[in-house]
Parts: C-alpha cells; structure tokens; sequence
C-alpha cells in the first residue's frame, strides 16, 4: 500500500516538481535536448488539455470523487473514468499543465504501450515529476501483454486480468485485480426515443481473437449462427490484437463494422476466452440489460457475473439459447435485469476509480447506501401489517419508513411492537387530522422523512425486495429527479386477472409513473411539495415537476403491484376494472402475481 498522501500536499510538491524537471542540467554541462519534453506525434493536441467536464446524473446516490486525475488511456477507459473523477487528458506536449495540480496519475497498459506515449519510455519525465511532487502513479494493464522494463518506476500495478495479475506478480510486485467494468450513464437505458423495443437480434463482437490458438471456439460459434438468418445475427469486429486463426466464413459475412450496439440486441454472445476486450463488452452488455450465452469455455468475467451467464458447448445448443433470447421477451427482460443488478452491484466505473484511488494511498471515502424515506399514508388500520411487510421486505439496508396515519388512533408503543415484530427497524408515525387532504398528509410524511430520497408508497399494493433499490439505482444513470414505474402490473382482485400496463415505457423518460411507485431526490420533493388538494396528488407533482425542468423516468416492470380490490370506491382512483382492460394494457394470466414480479 501506498503511503497516505493529502492534495494540497501533492499539489505544491507536483509545482515544485514539474519546474524542476523543466531545468535539468545548468551550468557547463551541455543541456541535453528538450530534456523533459518527450518527443510527440502529429495526432497530439497542440494545446493544453482542459480538466475533463464530470458526467453525472444530478441526483446519483454516488457522487463523483474529489479528485482531480490525469489519464492516459485508450478512448474507451478514457470515456469510462470521466465522469468519476474531475479528468484530464495526459498528452506529451501538455502532460506539465496536465499535471499542475493533479491528485493521481492513471496510465493504461494495453498492447504493451500506453496510448499516446508509444511503448512508455517517453513517460519517464512524467513519472519523475510525479514521484518528486509525491503524486502517485497506476498503472492499469486491460489486456494479456505485459508492460516493458519503465512499466517498474509506476508505484501501483494492476490488471483487468486474473492471470495477466499472476503474470505480473512472478516480479515480486503487488498486483492489484481491478476487473473489467461498464459506465451506466453510458449503457443505453435512459431513453427519448419511440420504443425500447430490443430488434438487433444476436450479437457476435470479435474483440481481437487473441488467446485464441486454434479455431475450435469459432467454428463452434459458427455452426450456431450459420443456419440463422442474417438478419437475426450481427458479428462486429472490434479493433485490437489478433491472431493467427481466420474468422470462419458463416461469420465473416455477418461482419457489419466495428461499433457493437449492446443495448439494442436481444442476446450477446460471450467471447471473453477469446481475447482480453470480450470481458469489457460483456459488462458493457450486462450493464445495458442485455442478456448473454456463451461457449462453454472458461470465462474472463468476474464470479457474479459468470454465473449468470448459460453455456453450452453443442453448436445446436447455442442456437437454441440465441433464439430463445430473440423471441422471448420476458425471458431478455428477466436475465437483463439480473445480470444488470450484479454490474451496479460492483462493477461500475464508480468502483474502479475508488480501487485505484484507494490503492495509491488517497484518501477515500467510504461508500455507504444513500438513506430513503417511505412515506405511506393509511386511514385503514386493517392494511398495517400489508405496509409492515413491504417495508420489511425491501433489501434496501438504509431505509425509514414514514408511517402517515390519517385519522387513524392508534397506540404507538404498540404499532411499534407490530412493526418492529414484522422486521421494520427504523420507524417514524405522523399523526394527520381526518380533515386533512391526501396532499397535506403527504407533506407532513416528506417534514418527518430524514432520508436523502423519499418513496411515495401505497398501503395496499405489493412491494417485491428490490423495488427500492432498482429504482434508486436509476438516480445513478439518468437525469432524472424523479424515478417510477409507468409500466406496472394491476392484480384484478376481483376477477384474479393480472394486467401489465404500458409495457412499452420502460427505461424511458415519461410524463407520467404511477402514484404508489414514485421515487424522488429529496431535494426535489422538500422543493416542489405536494398541492393541498384530496386526490389527482400524482398527476398535479409531476406537471409541476414538468413545468420546473425536472425529468421523470420510468424502470422497470418488477417488483412492483397495484392491487385493485373489489370495492373499487376503496381506492382513491374509484374507476372500474374495465379501464385496465384497454389497448395500453395486456391481460397476461389469472392468479397470485406477486412471485412472478418479485425478481
């Protein structure tokens, strides 16, 4: 482990640095040649770099570290690591303004160079600067080669490669895993556009071929795809290392560029055996909700992630998985889901760029789970144990629950009892006078509520675990102020009918979610508040939040029900079970829905 530095410290030590690499030698010795400039290419910017802008959604529950970083890295971990940090671009003709100030230098090492600096000597001035001002140095190794003889004056080395970290380590160095991983600001799920409708069908991305030693897994992969029209499978051919193996030709002619749309593709095709980049697409693609199979050989991916990855190693099984993927949505909608919850989980661009701070010796804060308040409104005494269970089962580990109880005379020592006995820790009761208006108990729950994002939830729908937490996540990958469901599934208790409204709003912004699953930035709720009026209290906050410039997203479909009873004058909403039955909703099956949503 690095030592423990501060900033200010490193940034008067990095002046002091950088004016004495400038001097060199004085006196009668010959100066040598522009002995701290390295020497440039014609693609070099001829001007200072500019810290990079940070990127983020205005209200993530993660905010960016406070650290200004210089990098030196390839258009893909450049872009990765932008908005995680205040970043600036390492160029050889302007590395000296790149430095001024700088907390932490980060190089990527990928085909044995560094991107821009050739194979990393001319890095030398750079990195004697940096250690003179005590600013330290990593060194992040993204593919199977090993750095050259400079790559030891770095003072932290990793890899995104388990066994190109156990080839470093016969040095004797500590080599740090720092695995593959995706920015979910830039996954594709925040959508403007008509539909979200996945239509790319299979995707096949060759990321080079280079661990490849003889074509087995091609041709297995070919004899999968070669029956399937060429409309359902696009192979793209990404720029990198490769190797001696030829593309069997049933891919060949599928190739269509080398940019590989993930987020629009039913199902990608893991090739992380193949070559180092295949694992950074596969996180890409489970960041974007996209489903994967793959060959069965030993994937490059990180365990979570690995085991929710199906692999065959029959050519006609394969294309039963990729067909699968093509023709089911429930099934691309449920795997997706899956295989993002594990990325946001741990293997976001937010997690790298701690693990390399935290690894040179910076200071770094620790993460903990953003605080969310549910507010729930009650005058039912009958429906408590229904609001105790859905906060109980929420998987959310800092979350309050703001019992509104409207009208309602309860004893409280007991009504704590009941919940503390049905698994709600943190509980505060607001009592509102039976005169009060739906929007004043509302303000009187968000007055009490001590959490940084507040809920809106109803007292008699279903909650499945993650319904707090997905949507919360969606603060991290959207401009959004408000988040919800706007695709959401109605149980007809009447009739047992389960219907799925709006499927076609989901992970987009909208102009409406519905009124029990609303999540906002605390910010934005204290701010915009609830009308003083007894119903239409969802509509009338986000055409205000509209008016303000305030976004509104819609998440997924899960974990989450509208329960609609048989007495519909017991619903704020008195409208009769023939509404959900028009051309915005799907009748999908009768019974008990709650396992299905509770993914």
């Amino acid at each position: 482990m690095a030592p423990k530095i501060t900033v200010t410290q490193a940034g008067r030590r990095l002046r002091r640095a950088v004016q004495a690499a400038g001097r060199e030698v004085r006196g009668g010795a010959p100066r040598p040649a522009a002995p701290t400039a390295p020497p440039t290419d014609g693609s070099t910017p001829q001007t200072p770099s500019a810290p990079a802008e940070a990127v983020t959604a205005p209200h993530s529950p993660t905010a960016p570290l406070p650290l200004t970083v210089a990098v030196a890295a390839g258009p893909r971990l450049t872009d990765l690591l932008a908005p995680e940090w205040r970043q600036r671009t390492l160029e050889r003709r302007t590395w000296r303004a790149a430095l001024e100030g700088a907390d932490l230098v980060v190089l990527e090492g990928v085909n044995g160079s560094v991107p821009g600096w050739g194979d990393g000597t001319p890095l030398a001035p750079v990195l004697q600067a940096a250690s003179a001002a005590s600013v330290p140095t990593v060194l992040w190794v993204t593919d199977d080669t090993m750095p050259g003889d400079w790559a030891g004056t770095v003072q932290v080395l990793g890899a995104s490669s388990l066994r190109t970290v156990e080839a470093l380590s016969g040095s004797g160095r500590e080599v740090h895993h720092w695995a593959p991983a995706a920015q979910p600001r830039a996954n594709g799920l925040a959508r403007d556009d008509d539909t979200t409708s996945r239509r790319a069908g299979a995707l096949v991305v060759v990321d080079g071929l280079s661990r490849l030693t003889d074509d087995s897994v091609l041709r297995l992969v070919s004899g999968a795809v070669s029956p399937m029209p060429r409309t359902q499978t696009t192979v793209v051919r990404s720029p990198g290392k490769a190797s001696s193996v030829t593309l069997p030709g049933a891919l060949a002619e599928r190739l269509e560029g080398d940019r590989a749309p993930v987020g629009k593709a039913s199902v990608l095709l893991d090739l992380s055996a193949t070559a180092p980049g295949g694992a950074w697409t596969t996180v890409e693609a489970a960041a974007a909700q996209t489903p994967v199979v793959g060959p069965d050989r030993e994937a490059d991916l990180p365990d979570d992630l690995a085991r929710l990855i199906p692999r065959v190693d029959d050519p006609k099984l394969l294309r039963s998985e990729l067909v699968a993927r093509i023709h089911q949505p429930e099934l691309v909608a449920r795997e997706g889901l899956l295989l993002q919850r594990a990325v946001l989980a741990g293997h976001t661009a937010a997690h790298r760029a701690r693990a390399l701070a935290g690894a040179a010796g910076l200071e770094v804060e620790a993460s903990a789970p953003a605080t969310v308040s549910a507010v729930v409104p009650t005058n039912r005494e009958h429906e408590l144990e229904n609001v105790f269970g859905n906060i109980a089962r929420q998987d959310h580990p800092a979350l309050e629950l703001v019992l509104v109880l409207h009208g309602l005379e309860t004893d409280d020592a007991e009504l704590r009892r009941r919940a503390a006995a049905a698994g709600v820790s943190d509980l505060q009761i607001v009592h509102a006078a039976a005169d009060l208006t739906l929007g004043s108990c509302m303000n009187l729950g968000v007055e009490a509520a001590g959490g940084s994002f507040i809920a809106k939830m109803d007292d008699d729908n279903f909650y499945g675990p993650h319904f707090v937490s997905d949507l919360l996540a969606t603060f991290g990958y959207t401009d959004a102020g408000i988040a919800g469901k706007w695709a959401h599934y109605v149980w007809l208790r009447s009739t047992g009918g389960v219907v799925l409204r709006y499927p076609d709003s989901e992970h987009r912004y909208e102009r409406r979610i519905q009124g029990g699953s609303m999540l906002f930035a605390g910010d934005v709720v204290r701010s915009l508040r609830f009308s003083d009026i007894p119903r239409a209290v969802d509509s009338d906050i986000l055409d205000r939040a509209i008016a303000e410039g305030i976004r509104i997203y819609s998440g997924d479909r899960y974990n989450y029900v509208s329960v609609r009873g048989s007495d519909r004058h017991a619903h704020t909403w008195t409208v009769t079970d023939s509404t959900f039955l028009t051309a915005t909703g799907r009748l999908l099956f009768y019974g008990d829905p709650t396992t299905h949503v509770s993914l």
